[in-house]
């Protein structure tokens, strides 16, 4: 990978800053020079960001530039030939609940790759920078520690985890050597082993009862062995009285049918009987009714169908003539009363005229001879209407006498009807009665006859039941017998019922027995199984992880170390050697005695941290294929050297396998040193370059 531009927008002291990498040389060698506090750091702090956005635990108050609410960076690098562009925002954003106060958080994030511009999460985007750079996947949950140990390490960090507890550091160095694991392996094996532990103690705690069950499943085994034995018996005893109930069950039918004869035998007789008594009763009565109906017809009827046939012609003439005699009297009442109405009019009209002052139409009065002449007029009028009303009334006088002479007639001829249409009835019903005598007369000689019939078949009937007498008495005898055998059957059913009950349980009682020992046994296996595993774990497993972590960390140890000191010694007089410990921890020698670090001047501090750095960065850079292994960042290198050990550094940057070195310094001498200068100066409260 290499650094192409860098774009910073209210970064840190940079308002507006564009940087482009030189890339002209096979190794390009780029210095960031500037007095202290120009803002050269500034730009790696921006480059971090623009590959990985903030950092756990870091504000953004540390990058976004005081007063400003936005921050951008844009940065593109190449990768295997293809150019990617990253580009990251900050904003300020105030508080909902108070004010005053206001917080900073990563805004949008894009990535650009070729001509696929997409934007990401903040998370989607450190998963696809850590991706490209092709780092392990467990780096982007965490800390960029691989990219601080092989690109960028400020050298007072270095120097602090140079100093730092031999077991943090050692820590650290296994993640980032990736062999973090191996701890990580024998802390769940020690794990593991607890658990192991505990589920021995406490499958052990099962185990006692198995001897119990199995002398307990014996004892229920020999119970249920004699329980069979015993139902057995019953079952061939129960089978036997099954065989005789069925007999005598057969003897029953047999006779229940000779019986069931018998019985319809008697219930023939019985309905003959009951029939017999029916004709009987009808005989009975029907002599009764003969007699009955002989002495009605012994009085003769005269009625004459002539006679009834006139006397009803009469009788509808004259209410022919009473309807039209009514209908005329209703003519003239109506006539009457019209007349009565007439005769009202011009009297009223009478009185309104003599009443009157004035004529309503012409207005003009009206005289004395007028209303005179007036009232004859209405007067003979109404003479005229009385005339023709009197001789009305006498008419209806005359018909109101014809209606009632014609009401007489009427009445008569009804009850002369009436009197006929009786005699017609009794004529007619002395001409049913006898009819029904002749038709009763030859009924009651054929119920004679089934009579006799039916006397003579129940005879036979009685006759033929005597000889069913006997199977009676023997059916009863029989039945007991049944009975009795029937319930010593019950009794034994239930019994052999109870006896099967109990040897299903004791069979179920055995099986959970069994079961019951086999869990057992599987537990005893169980625990030696566990018990070969923890020997395992214990004499092989986790030895053979430590000898492989210490194989592993001895090898990187040797090769840290070696390189470690071949660093050094460019930079330090010939009399000082460094190697180191078990812990990573360097061990600075002077000839035959050891120095411990705090004796050192500041120059050897630096020379060690330095040295410790690219040791670092060319080991690890050794066990990956990491796309980040040709950069290397070292941010004030030369602090507290001499000019001696400055020079040296013409060395160091031409040894160092790099494609692109970006180095921080305001050592002037440093300028001879690398391919290109990028100059930072301070303008007020701004850098600019």
């Amino acid at each position: 990978m290499l650094f192409k531009k860098l774009v910073l927008e209210n970064i840190r002291s940079y308002e507006d800053l564009t940087i482009e990498f030189p890339t002209t040389s096979l190794k390009n060698s780029i210095l960031l020079a500037g007095d202290i506090g120009s803002g050269k750091t500034s730009i790696l702090l921006g480059l971090q960001f623009a590959l990985f956005g903030l950092q756990p635990g870091q504000k953004g108050s540390s990058i976004l530039r005081q007063g400003a609410d936005k921050a951008y960076t844009c940065l593109d690098i190449e990768i295997d030939g293809e150019i990617i562009t990253l580009e990251r925002t900050l904003k300020r954003s105030k508080s909902s609940i108070t004010p005053n106060k206001s917080s900073i958080t990563q805004d949008s994030s894009i990535i650009t790759i070729g001509s696929k511009r997409e934007e990401l999460s903040t998370s989607e985007m450190k998963d696809r920078v850590i991706e490209l750079l092709n780092y392990p996947k467990e780096f982007a949950k965490k800390s960029n520690l691989l990219y601080r140990f092989t690109v960028y390490t400020p050298q007072e960090e270095m120097k602090a985890i140079i100093q730092e507890k031999p077991e943090v550091r050692l820590n650290t160095l296994r993640y980032l050597f990736q062999i973090a694991d191996y701890k990580l392996i024998k802390e769940n094996a020690e794990i593991l082993l607890k658990k192991i532990k505990e589920s021995i103690k406490i499958k052990e705690i099962l185990l006692p009862e198995l001897n119990l069950l199995k002398e307990k499943h014996t004892l229920e085994n020999e119970k249920k062995i004699a329980l069979a034995r015993e139902t057995n018996d019953m079952g061939i005893g129960f089978q036997q009285l099954t065989k005789t109930k069925e007999e005598l069950e057969n003897k029953l039918n047999s006779i229940q049918d000779i019986i069931d004869e018998k019985r319809e035998l008697d219930s023939e007789i019985a309905k003959l009987q009951v029939s017999l008594q029916g004709r009987q009763d009808l005989e009975t009565r029907m002599k009764k009714e003969i007699t009955l109906m002989q002495k009605q017809i012994h009085e003769k009827s005269d009625f004459s169908e002539e006679r009834l046939r006139a006397v009803s012609e009469l009788l509808e003439k004259h209410q022919r003539i009473l309807e039209d005699k009514n209908s005329k009297f209703l003519e003239i009442s109506s006539q009457i009363s019209v007349l009565d109405s007439k005769k009202e009019r011009p009297l009223k009209l009478k009185d309104q005229i003599i009443s009157l002052e004035n004529c309503p139409t012409c207005l003009q009065s009206v005289g004395q001879d007028h209303k005179h002449r007036i009232g004859k007029q209405i007067q003979y009028d109404i003479e005229e209407i009385n005339r023709e009303l009197e001789q009305k009334i006498q008419q209806k006088q005359t018909i109101i006498r014809e209606i009632e002479k014609e009401k007489e007639l009427t009445k008569g001829y009804g009850m002369d009807k009436n009197n006929f249409q009786q005699e017609k009835i009794k004529y007619e019903h002395q001409k049913t009665i006898e009819t029904k005598i002749k038709s009763d007369a030859f009924i009651l000689d054929r119920t004679s006859n089934e009579i006799m019939d039916i006397k003579n078949k129940i005879k036979q009937l009685e006759i033929k039941t005597q000889t069913f007498s006997k199977s009676q008495e023997e059916f009863i005898q029989i039945k007991k017998e049944f009975q009795n055998i029937n319930e010593i059957i019950r009794i034994k059913e239930i019994t052999l019922a109870t006896k099967n009950k109990e040897l299903e349980i004791l069979k179920i009682r055995l099986g959970e027995l069994l079961k019951e020992i086999q869990d057992k046994e599987k537990i005893r296996g169980q625990i030696d199984r566990l018990r070969g595993l923890q020997g395992w774990v214990e004499k092989n497993f986790i030895t053979l992880v430590s000898l492989n972590e210490k194989n592993k960390m001895a090898q990187l140890r040797n090769d840290f170390s070696i390189t470690f000191n071949e660093w050094f010694s460019k930079l330090v007089s010939d009399s000082l050697s460094v190697r180191l410990d078990e812990d990573f921890t360097p061990i600075i020698s002077n000839q035959d005695y050891e120095i411990d670090y705090d004796f050192l001047s500041g120059g050897e501090r630096t020379a060690i941290a330095l040295a410790y750095r690219l040791s670092l960065n060319q080991v690890l850079n050794s066990q990956s294929n990491i796309k980040t292994k040709g950069i290397v960042i070292l941010d004030e290198p030369t602090d507290g050297f001499s000019i001696e050990q400055i020079k040296k550094m013409r060395d160091i940057f031409d040894e160092l396998k790099t494609e692109q070195l970006i180095i921080v310094s305001h050592e002037e001498q440093i300028e001879g040193f690398v391919n290109d200068v990028i100059r930072i100066k301070k303008d007020g409260t701004s850098s600019i370059q």
